[in-house]
């Protein structure tokens, strides 16, 4: 079997590698247009906290190591044709046929309605673009981040810790929506607001990004912001070549697969950023731009090169990040997203010690389906590292884990670690909604 494999990020990195431990005997051949593949989205910010000592440390992987794994690698060559009904392609190198292809061409940062200046490289998100950002950093004293998603409050986080002046201009109004709510972020939130050399303007949306002689003007309906340097971090979204005006797509742009990852041409997959993926409570697809999906997904699309056996079982929405001296985790619904949720949800909020002798406060909010009393979202926030548990939570959302199942489960006890009884799970189908 011949495996071509579109993009070289972790959908296509991962899937390339399950393919190799599946298949021995196949030839796969990873492409990649930029010079290099791997690079970790944050690596930028990783650098300035001193957590690696170049850029050229941020990539999970190399093209030396996935050719020691027999997986060739072809790196500055770019798609330019698909003949599915020859099973072939064409780049601007070469032609080639496969047997199947994998598409996780990975999605992109860039704006698609807001004005940019064309010289600018506004965002931190590629290898290049960060590299540009870290070579203007010096000699800049103030930045503004368009957007208050995980990337943009992460760069704001980094920024403001190495003493520049950080405004943070969002259109909702509060940061990290999709994945939090907005009572739930109050401690957090009072908190930040008191930063010195951290400005936060929510509810407004930017119309436009302008260069000036010092440095940039942000332009909102009512006001324009200048500072020298300016970062996009607003949502991410496909990234489709013309190559792929093949396949039929959904309305936000992303390919359409069936339950396997295939696409509408035969023995054509898509993972990653590209697609929708099922959203494993409400069942519905959507779309999830993760690491963790893009990995997952490219596992499971090897998994059906050679035999539709097993359908991707979408996702969570799972993230946690640490965020000026907060550790705030997330997973399934939130209270807002109880609209698209068929049954009634009430919520279990929840403040308590970190430990039996360690006073510091966890504040805990979990989504539970009234009538079964299953868990169908979690929110977490603290000052003690308490990200691990999110995933604990998770688990027992994909399992359809109970609030009384929960109780009865066997977790360790240490007075360093944990409580006698963890009130996560203090809940019964008696008790109101606690929000």
């Amino acid at each position: 079997m011949k495996i071509i494999i579109i993009g070289g990020s972790f959908g296509g990195v991962s899937c390339a590698r399950e393919a190799r431990r599946l298949y021995p005997d196949a030839e796969i051949l990873l492409i990649e247009k930029k010079a290099h593949l791997g690079f970790v989205p944050s690596g930028l910010l990783l650098l300035i906290e001193g957590r690696i000592a170049s850029l050229e440390e941020a990539f999970f992987c190399t093209k030396e190591q996935l050719e020691a794994e027999t997986i060739d690698v072809a790196l500055e060559e770019t798609l330019l044709e698909i003949f599915p009904s020859d099973h072939r392609i064409r780049t601007d190198k070469r032609e080639l046929s496969y047997d199947r292809l994998v598409l996780a061409a990975g999605s992109s940062q860039d704006s698609t309605v807001l004005p940019q200046p064309e010289e600018a490289l506004l965002t931190y998100k590629e290898y290049e673009t960060a590299k540009h950002f870290l070579q203007q950093l010096p000699q800049a004293e103030s930045i503004t981040i368009v957007g208050a998603g995980q990337a943009g409050m992460e760069a704001a986080n980094t920024l403001t810790a190495i003493g520049k002046k950080v405004s943070v201009i969002e259109s909702m109004s509060y940061p990290l929506f999709k994945y939090f709510d907005h009572d739930f972020l109050q401690p957090f939130l009072t908190e930040i607001e008191k930063i010195p050399n951290l400005q936060l303007h929510w509810s407004k949306p930017t119309l436009a990004v302008v260069k000036t002689e010092t440095g940039f003007r942000i332009e909102t309906a009512d006001q324009g912001y200048e500072s020298d340097l300016v970062l996009t971090t607003v949502n991410v979204h496909p990234r489709l070549p013309e190559a792929f005006a093949v396949f039929e797509l959904h309305s936000d742009q992303t390919i359409w697969t069936d339950a396997y990852l295939e696409t509408s041409a035969t023995d054509i997959f898509a993972v990653g950023d590209l697609i929708q993926i099922p959203n494993a409570i409400t069942k519905d697809t959507v779309y999830m731009p993760l690491v963790n999906n893009a990995v997952r997904s490219g596992i499971a699309a090897a998994r059906n090169l050679a035999s539709k056996t097993t359908p991707f079982r979408g996702g969570l929405r799972t993230v946690g990040t640490q965020l000026f001296g907060w550790y705030l985790a997330s997973t399934g619904l939130t209270e807002s997203d109880r609209f698209f949720f068929e049954s009634t949800i009430v919520c279990h909020a929840f403040t308590a010690a970190s430990s039996l002798f360690d006073p510091t406060q966890v504040h805990g909010k979990v989504m539970i389906e009234q009538a079964s009393g299953r868990i169908v979202g979690a929110q977490l926030l603290s000052k003690a590292n308490i990200l691990e548990k999110i995933n604990l939570l998770a688990f027992a959302i994909e399992q359809q884990a109970t609030m009384e199942e929960l109780t009865q489960k066997d977790f360790f006890f240490h007075p360093r670690f944990t409580n006698v009884i963890d009130e996560t799970f203090l809940w019964s189908g008696s008790d109101a909604d606690e929000t």
